[in-house]
């Protein structure tokens, strides 16, 4: 959980601009710096597109019927109903979500460190990082594996373990029926 912690809070810095020859290292440092800033519609722009899908996929059982009402206002901001997070995009979802659940936390990411990556193929990178993080006056150092794709854009990060738990936790929590895990790598 600290992991999610890490990536959900920070202080403000400037959005450079993604380009195809990014390394994987350099999209993964955007990213960090995107979400210190708070700004979660640029912080999609990292991701995956298919990852972003995902998210959606895991999420939206749980924003359907009256339950699902309630709760698209507490994750989407007060007045979201069901239909209008329909209309969104993907990366617009996402956004949404991370910024509601983000907003509430006092914590604050202090630094991050890309340590190294290791190759899965030509096509999939994993990073290992550290990164230090203080919440209600406990600093906390987490390693992690940031996995990122291929894509027709650049690299681009994958959905990580954390947000699926973090999605099967809700739409078990709201009794929408369990989605069965995502195939793949």
């Amino acid at each position: 959980m600290t992991g999610l912690l890490v990536l959900l809070f920070a202080g403000p810095l400037a959005a450079a601009d993604l380009t195809p020859e990014m390394s994987a290292e350099q999209v993964a440092a955007e990213s960090y710096a995107r979400m210190r800033a708070g700004d979660w519609q640029a912080a999609a722009e990292t991701f995956d597109p298919a990852a972003l899908k995902q998210f959606r996929d895991m999420m939206a059982p749980m924003l359907e019927g009256p339950v699902g009402e309630a709760m698209a206002g507490m994750f989407f901001g007060e007045g979201q109903r069901g239909g209008d997070l329909a209309k969104m995009s993907d990366g617009a979802f996402f956004a949404g979500f991370m910024r509601n659940v983000s907003g509430g936390v006092g914590a604050r990411l202090e630094g991050q460190q890309i340590l190294g990556a290791v190759p899965e193929g030509p096509d999939r990178q994993h990073l290992v990082t550290r990164a230090t993080a203080e919440a209600m006056g406990v600093r906390m150092t987490q390693m992690e594996v940031v996995t990122l794709n291929r894509t027709s854009q650049g690299w681009r990060l994958a959905l990580s373990g954390e947000l699926e738990g973090m999605a099967q936790a809700l739409r078990r929590a709201s009794g929408a029926a369990p989605k069965p895990p995502a195939s793949g790598p």
